[in-house]
C-alpha cells in the first residue's frame, strides 16, 4: 500500500526533536570545538531555528570543513538538508554523526529516518532497531520502525512495533491507524478494530474512515462499514472514497443507494470507468436494464478490448429485446476486433437469438469458433457454438461442443436438455435420458438459486477495485 501517512509527520518529529536543545548540549564528537566555532555553532543553529536556512548552512558547511568528524556539525548539517527535502544531499552527513557518535539514539533515528524517507527500508530497519534499543521511550521511533517494516511487507514485525509506539503515544492517530493497517493484513481484524477506536475523537482521517470501513465489512457490520464509507467520502470526496462507498452499498445490493453515490461520482468524475461500472451495476440491480445496457456499452465504445465491459453488456442485454440499441455495441465490436472473447460470445448470442439469415449464422459461428479458441474454458462460447451446429444439423459436433460446455460447467441446465435432443438425433438413448435426467437437477437449482445473475454482476464489480 506505499508509504502509510504517518511517516512524513514522524519523520519530521524525529528531525526537529533532535534540534538545538540536543544539539546545543555540551561539546560532542571526536573533535571538540573551539570556543569561537561553539559560538559561530549555536549561532548556526539558531539562524536554523528561526528560518535563516542560507545562512546557517554558510556557517556550517564552514565547520564542518574544520570539524569533518564533530558528530554534532555533521548531524545539524544533514537536519538542514533534509528539512530542506535534499534527503541524498543530508544521508552522507547522519552516516558520519552515526560514525561519530554511534550510541546516540537521536543520532540512528535522523538516519534511518532519512533511509525510511528514501525507500530503503532494509538499511532503515537496521538503523531504527538500534535506536529503539538505546531509547526505548520513543514512539517516533517505533513508529517509524514499525513503517520500515511495512515497507519491507513485514507486517507481523511492524504490529508490535506500532503497538508499542501507540503504547508510547496513546493518542497520535497515524500511529493507531498504521497500527490498525498491519493487524488488517495479519488478518487480525478484530484487533484492527479496537486500534481504530483508540482514534481520537475528531482525528479519524479519511483513509482511517475506509480502513475502518473494510474492517466492519469483514466482521459483517453493515451499517457501521457503509457509515464509515460515508464519512470518508465526506470528508474527502475522492474518487476513490465514493467508489468504496458505492461498493459497500452494491456488496449488500442496496440499489437506490448505490445508483445514487455513482451517479454523484460519475458527475464528479466523469472520466471514471470504475464509477461508471457500478452506476450500470446498480442500474442492473434495479431492474433498469436499458439505462444499465447505455451505461456498459459507453463504457465498452470507449474501450473495445475490454472483455470485462463487453461481458457485462452482454449480460444485461440478455434481458433486453434483441433490438435495443445500446446492444448493437457488441456486434460491432465483434465485427471490428478480433481480440474481445467476451463481445464474440454475446455478439453471436443476439444473433441466435432473433430471426437470422444464413450469412448471420455463418458470422455468429465465425465468432463462436475465434472465442472457443481463444478461450477455450469458456462454457458459455462452447453452449452456443453447440446450438449453431444444431441449427445446421451438424449432430456429432453439435454432442462436442456441448459435452465441452458441460465439462467447464456441470449445472449448466440449458446445456444439459440441448446435449438431450443431440443424443436423441444420435440415436443415444440412453446418453439421452442421463442428460435429461442432469437437466431437470440443475433446472431445479438454478431456480433456486434466482439471484445468481445480479450476485455474478456485483462480484464482476467488485474485481475491478
Amino acid at each position: 500500500m506505499g508509504i502509510l501517512p504517518g511517516t512524513t509527520i514522524v519523520l519530521w518529529l524525529l528531525m526537529t526533536a533532535a534540534a538545538s536543545p540536543v544539539l546545543a548540549d555540551g561539546v560532542r564528537g571526536q573533535a571538540a570545538m573551539s570556543p569561537a566555532d561553539r559560538s559561530a555553532f549555536n549561532q548556526a543553529v539558531a539562524a536554523m531555528d528561526a528560518g535563516q536556512m542560507q545562512q546557517a548552512e554558510m556557517d556550517l558547511r564552514g565547520l564542518i570543513a574544520r570539524y569533518p568528524a564533530n558528530g554534532e556539525v555533521n548531524e545539524a548539517l544533514g537536519l538542514l538538508y533534509a528539512g530542506g527535502g535534499k534527503l541524498e544531499r543530508a544521508l552522507p552527513y547522519f552516516e558520519q554523526a552515526c560514525r561519530s557518535e554511534p550510541a546516540s539514539a537521536v543520532n540512528r533515528a535522523n538516519l534511518g529516518a532519512a533511509l525510511l524517507k528514501l525507500d530503503r527500508p532494509r538499511q532503515a530497519t537496521a538503523e531504527l532497531k538500534i535506536a529503539a534499543t538505546l531509547d526505548p521511550s520513543s514512539g517516533a521511533t517505533f513508529s517509524s520502525l514499525g513503517q520500515a517494516y511495512m515497507l519491507s511487507q513485514d507486517a507481523a514485525d511492524a504490529a508490535p512495533a506500532f503497538a508499542q509506539a501507540a503504547r508510547l503515544e496513546p493518542a497520535n492517530a497515524d500511529i493507531l491507524y498504521n497500527w490498525a493497517v498491519a493487524l488488517s493484513q495479519l488478518g487480525r481484524t478484530a484487533q484492527a478494530e479496537k486500534a481504530l477506536a483508540q482514534i481520537p475523537e475528531g482525528e479519524m482521517s479519511d483513509e482511517a474512515e475506509s480502513l475502518a470501513g473494510d474492517v466492519e465489512e469483514t466482521l459483517g457490520h453493515f451499517l457501521s462499514a457503509a457509515e464509515h464509507f460515508r464519512k470518508a467520502a465526506t470528508e474527502n470526496p475522492s474518487e476513490d472514497n465514493i467508489e468504496a462507498l458505492c461498493a459497500e452499498y452494491l456488496r449488500h445490493w442496496a440499489w437506490e443507494d448505490a445508483r445514487k453515490i455513482a451517479a454523484y461520482g460519475v458527475s464528479r468524475y466523469p472520466e471514471s470507468g470504475r464509477l461508471k461500472l457500478e452506476l450500470g451495476v446498480a442500474l442492473y440491480g434495479a431492474k433498469e436494464f436499458p439505462q444499465a445496457a447505455a451505461q456498459f456499452a459507453g463504457l465498452l465504445q470507449a474501450n473495445p478490448d475490454n472483455t470485462k465491459y463487453a461481458d457485462m453488456l452482454g449480460r444485461t442485454c440478455g434481458e433486453l429485446p434483441a433490438d435495443n440499441t445500446a446492444c448493437v455495441t457488441l456486434e460491432d465490436v465483434a465485427t471490428r476486433r478480433t481480440d474481445n472473447v467476451a463481445a464474440d460470445v454475446y455478439a453471436a448470442t443476439r444473433i441466435l437469438d432473433r430471426p437470422h439469415a444464413a450469412e448471420d449464422l455463418d458470422r455468429a459461428q465465425k465468432w463462436l469458433v475465434r472465442a472457443t479458441t481463444a478461450n477455450p474454458k469458456g462454457s458459455n462460447a462452447w453452449y452456443e457454438l453447440g446450438l449453431i451446429y444444431a441449427e445446421r444439423a451438424d449432430w456429432p459436433r453439435c454432442a462436442r461442443a456441448l459435452e465441452e460446455s458441460i465439462a467447464l460447467r456441470p449445472d449448466f441446465a440449458s446445456a444439459h436438455y440441448q446435449l438431450a435432443a443431440a443424443y436423441g438425433h444420435l440415436n443415444d438413448p440412453a446418453g439421452r435420458k442421463h442428460e435429461l435426467a442432469l437437466f431437470q437437477a440443475a433446472n431445479e437449482k438454478e431456480k433456486q438459486d434466482v439471484n445468481s445473475k445480479v450476485r455474478d454482476m456485483v462480484t464482476f464489480a467488485a474485481n475491478t477495485r
